[in-house]
């Protein structure tokens, strides 16, 4: 997945991130020490506290880069859950622009390249059209509940006239299986 970041994107997702650890520097000691993450990134956090201007900064930056690469879910639901940060809530909405992005990217690159294969694209056949899709196969294992088929015509739809309503809908139909799947987490 990583391999299909742009450096724009990993360049914001290092931001939120940072925006977590600064998040975390706020809480209270006590806090600081529950946190559920390595003995090491607590002690970073703990003691960028008590320092000010340029040497807080750095090490904040430095408590991110100890988190980079490891999964940071469990911080985020530990942070909303004391604070009601909706950090959260924003990351998991970039995740889903950065899916839509990507599906509309891979779904015009696909048209074009059959349009000037073939002179045209079979539109009767809209199924066939992002069959072996990796973008959709990626969304799937992140949304098991997404409608593939109107995920599939909408992207090809959007492929076909660029129109930004297709856009907003692809968002729509992301948002709406990340609710599902949240409903579905709750009631387990």
């Amino acid at each position: 997945m990583d391999s299909q970041l742009s450096k724009s994107e990993k360049k914001r997702r290092a931001k939120g991130l940072e925006h977590l650890v600064i998040e975390l520097a706020a809480l209270p000691p006590g806090e600081i020490a529950s946190l559920p993450c390595e003995q090491e990134v607590r002690d970073e956090i703990a003691s960028a506290r008590n320092l000010k201007g340029g040497s807080r900064k750095r090490q904040l930056k430095y408590a991110t880069k100890l988190l980079r690469d490891k999964p940071v879910e469990e911080l985020y639901n530990f942070l909303a859950q004391k604070r009601g940060s909706r950090l959260k809530e924003k990351r998991e909405f970039h995740e889903l622009e950065h899916f839509r992005n990507l599906l509309m990217t891979e779904a015009v690159q696909l048209y074009e390249e059959r349009r000037q294969s073939n002179g045209f694209v079979n539109e009767e056949e809209p199924l066939e059209f992002l069959h072996d899709s990796v973008t959709i196969r990626t969304i799937v294992d992140h949304l098991p509940q997404v409608d593939k088929t109107h995920l599939k015509n909408t992207a090809m739809q959007f492929a076909k006239t660029r129109n930004r309503k297709f856009s907003r809908e692809l968002f729509r139909i992301l948002k709406a299986a990340a609710e599902k799947a949240l409903y579905a987490r709750k009631q387990e």
